[in-house]
């Protein structure tokens, strides 16, 4: 069982450069992905939304990468060959007309093409960058998987405790309805006594019947009580599956709790639907908890 929330900060360092990936998540229906990069990684987007929907089924997944470029890569650089080419013909020019004075280095650096930038678009450039982010992609995606099974653990272990009382208060419910059952079917046959008594003449014996029959079935829970114990056994088998799948668990809450409401529908008993409420509550913690599944 995993989480949807995680966090991951990975920093990968170059010769020329320092690569900055964080990848957080959030609880979301689907899977959604959003990367935000800068300029010079924008071709590598493809690749990290593959990655990112091989490592996840559903969230909401944000993954961000900054450079920081180092002071070396930002610095220019003297073309010496050009520089030369300045100072000879520039001598030359000062001897013929006479000129005295030294030539000024900080003049001969602004002339055109004695500086030049670093050139960051190289393609050997872009392969060492590429490389740099896919290495950092897999440890930031390892970290961030790591920290949502963490807390997938926790998450187990509080829908296994929430499950437990809920299996306790629906056996509960179980016994407190035999004993509802009976005191109602009684009750019945004492009523059907007095008129059988009273009116035995004129009373339709298989109308009366019928009636018992009809009154015990709407009275009956044993197949709801019945189905809610085979979700939760199908329930615990998949919370314990490395597969688990929040949506599947979700589904299994929505039927548990139709069970509970159409027990809750049957039975008027006070102590039985104070007992169904109850299970309402531990059903619905549950399905807060799953929400968080992924």
């Amino acid at each position: 069982m995993k989480s949807m929330t995680g966090f991951s900060r990975t920093v990968v360092k170059g010769d020329l450069f320092s690569i900055n990936l964080e990848i957080s998540s959030l609880n979301h229906r689907n899977q959604e992905i959003t990367v935000r990069l800068p300029r010079e990684l924008s071709l590598l987007e493809p690749q990290i939304q593959q990655s990112m929907r091989a490592a996840s089924r559903r969230g909401k997944i944000q993954v961000r990468i900054d450079i920081t470029w180092d002071s070396a890569a930002n610095s220019s650089r003297i073309e010496p060959e050009i520089l030369k080419g300045y100072v000879k013909e520039l001598d030359h020019i000062r001897r013929e007309l006479g000129l005295k004075g030294e030539l000024d280095l900080g003049s001969l650096l602004s002339l055109p093409g004695v500086l030049s930038s670093r050139e960051l678009d190289t393609p050997e450039l872009e392969d060492i960058l590429g490389d740099a982010v896919r290495n950092a992609l897999e440890k930031g995606i390892q970290e961030w998987d790591s920290m949502r099974a963490k807390e997938g653990d926790h998450l187990k272990e509080a829908v296994l405790d929430s499950l437990e009382t809920y299996q306790e208060t629906a056996e509960a419910i179980r016994e407190k309805w035999s004993l509802s059952r009976d005191r109602a079917l009684n009750a019945q046959k004492d009523r059907i006594r007095q008129i059988l008594e009273t009116d035995g003449a004129c009373v339709d014996e298989n109308r009366i019947a019928q009636e018992i029959v009809l009154a015990a079935d709407k009275w009956d829970v044993t197949e709801e009580l019945a189905r809610s114990s085979s979700h939760v056994d199908k329930f615990l088998g998949l919370v314990h599956n490395n597969e688990v799948s929040g949506k599947t668990l979700d589904f299994l809450l929505q039927e548990m709790n139709r069970e509970v409401n159409t027990i809750a529908s049957k039975v008027q008993d006070s102590e039985v639907r104070w007992l169904v409420v109850e299970a309402k509550g531990f059903l619905e913690r549950i399905r807060e908890l799953v929400q968080n599944v992924e």
